[in-house]
């Protein structure tokens, strides 16, 4: 099934910064140690999560009130908004915002599960063991690891298709001028 997928250019940031901060295996991907890796101060209180940074000094505060694996899927998402992303969304665009924010999401799935790492993993069969198997492994939620699995099954499939259209696009260029038409005009006794 991978043979096909292909990562797109966030992913590969991911996986390149992931690999620089000498995170490339799952027993890596944790709050505490990401945050220690990437220089960010991390704090739980009772309010939803969110990041701050002020004066170069990197903050994420993260709501306690949630189980583990939704803590480690929100400071994700604020890892993205500290990384990659400037300004006080209360201040912007809406529109502006609302592309942080989907960046921001992606990031989650990107960054909780990234293939590089997902890729040497004999998964089930079936889509929901498949989603259940990888939520135990990466630690996060059923939701987040069937949401990446149909991705990367889209993802597949989409470049499955593109690779047959091209070879029968290059089938048809192939054929001699007038063969299609003579083809498609035979006449039979």
């Amino acid at each position: 099934m991978y043979k096909y997928y292909q990562t797109t250019p966030l992913e590969q940031w991911i996986e390149q910064l992931w690999m620089r901060s000498g995170i490339v295996s799952v027993s890596s991907l944790n709050v505490d140690e990401v945050a220690v890796r990437l220089d960010v101060w991390v704090h739980y209180m009772q309010d939803t999560s969110r990041a701050l940074e002020y004066m170069g000094m990197r903050s994420i505060l993260i709501d306690q009130r949630q189980d583990r694996e939704s803590q480690w899927e929100d400071f994700l998402h604020e890892l993205c908004h500290v990384l990659r992303h400037a300004g006080n969304q209360t201040t912007m665009p809406r529109l502006f915002c609302e592309g942080q924010e989907a960046e921001a999401n992606r990031f989650v799935l990107y960054a909780a599960i990234p293939f590089f790492m997902l890729q040497h993993l004999k998964l089930a069969d079936r889509i929901d063991e498949a989603a259940g198997q990888i939520a135990m492994h990466f630690g996060v939620t059923f939701e987040l690891a069937r949401k990446r699995l149909e991705q990367i099954q889209r993802r597949t499939l989409s470049s499955i298709l593109w690779e047959e259209a091209l070879k029968q696009e290059a089938q048809q260029m192939l054929l001699p001028m007038g063969a299609s038409y003579e083809k498609q005009h035979v006449q039979h006794p």
